[in-house]
C-alpha cells in the first residue's frame, strides 16, 4: 500500500511539474511574441481589440467554408449536390465535421505557423474560430478528445497541434477534456498515399484507453481534415468503446474536387 501511495505521489508529482513546465513555454513565448498588441498572421500592430487577435484585412483574407459544402463531412464544394465524392463512396463512423477554413492560403499559414514555426500561440487564435464554428453550427458534444499522435512523433516535434487546439476549444466550451485515445502502430506518413490507401495504413492504429466516454458524446479535434481517413479510424475506437457518437471539429478542411478513388495526392500536410 504504501509503495502505490508513493507511485500515485510521484504521479501527481510529474503531472504538477508538466503543467509548470507548459506555464513557463507559455510565459516565454509571450515575451518573444506578445499577443493582443499584433495580428497573429501579418504581425501589423492591432489598432482595436476584436474577438480575434487578426487584423481587420487577414480578417477578410482568410479562406472560410461558405455555405456551399458537403452536408456531412463539412468540405466546402462547388456543385450543387448535397454530398462530397468522399462522402458519396464511404461511410463515416462519425456524425459529422466541421471546420471554419478551406485548407489553403492564409489558413495553411496560421497551421504551419502552429506545427513548425514555434509559435504555439496560434492553437489560442485558431481555436477561437472554431469554437465559434462549433456554437454557430449547433453542434454539441459532452467530452473533448483529441487525435494522438505516435510517442516517437510527439517526442519530435515536442507537442501534440490537436491536444493545444483542444484544450483552448474545451476551456471556451466549457467541457472537459479527455485524453481518450492513444496510437498503437506506427504508420507509413500519410501525405504521399491515396484515400484508400491512407484508410488501410490506419486501420487498426488506434485505440480508446478510458471508459468515461460510455454513452456520451464526443467531440474529436484535429488540425487538418483531408480525406478523413484519421477522423473515421479515431471515431471508430470512440465507439468501440461506448461512445454514443463522435463528431469532428478541425482547423481547416481540403476542397473535395476528385474522385475519392484519385483523392488529394497534391495536399501537402505532414500527418494525414
Amino acid at each position: 500500500m504504501t509503495e502505490y501511495k508513493g507511485k500515485a505521489k510521484f504521479k501527481a508529482y510529474l503531472s504538477g511539474a508538466g503543467e509548470a513546465l507548459r506555464r513557463c513555454v507559455a510565459a516565454l513565448e509571450g515575451a518573444l511574441y506578445p499577443t493582443e498588441i499584433t495580428c497573429d498572421i501579418c504581425l501589423s500592430e492591432l489598432r482595436t481589440r476584436g474577438r480575434y487577435r487578426v487584423c481587420a484585412n487577414c480578417l477578410e483574407e482568410l479562406p472560410y467554408v461558405g455555405d456551399k459544402r458537403c452536408l456531412n463531412c463539412g468540405a466546402p464544394m462547388s456543385d450543387e449536390g448535397d454530398y462530397c465524392n468522399r462522402c458519396q463512396n464511404t461511410e463515416s463512423s462519425f456524425k459529422l465535421c466541421r471546420a471554419p477554413f478551406e485548407y489553403r492560403d492564409l489558413a495553411v499559414r496560421m497551421i504551419h505557423d502552429l506545427k513548425f514555426g514555434g509559435k504555439q500561440y496560434m492553437a489560442e487564435t485558431l481555436a477561437a474560430f472554431m469554437a465559434d464554428e462549433f456554437l454557430k453550427d449547433g453542434m454539441s458534444a459532452e467530452i473533448v478528445c483529441f487525435v494522438p499522435m505516435a510517442p516517437k512523433e510527439e517526442k519530435k516535434r515536442g507537442f501534440n497541434q490537436a491536444e493545444l487546439l483542444a484544450r483552448e476549444i474545451a476551456e471556451r466550451l466549457n467541457m472537459p477534456l479527455l485524453p481518450a485515445l492513444v496510437k498503437r502502430k506506427d504508420t507509413t506518413e500519410q501525405k504521399a498515399l491515396s484515400a484508400r490507401d491512407r484508410a488501410k495504413n490506419l486501420e487498426g492504429a488506434y485505440e480508446c484507453v478510458v471508459s468515461q466516454v460510455k454513452k456520451r458524446s464526443v467531440l474529436l479535434v484535429d488540425d487538418v481534415f483531408t480525406t478523413g481517413a484519421t477522423s473515421n479510424e479515431c471515431a471508430k475506437a470512440l465507439l468501440k468503446a461506448g461512445a454514443r457518437e463522435v463528431s469532428v471539429l478541425t482547423a481547416a478542411i481540403t476542397r473535395q474536387k476528385m474522385s475519392f478513388e484519385q483523392d488529394d495526392r497534391l495536399v501537402s500536410d505532414d500527418k494525414k
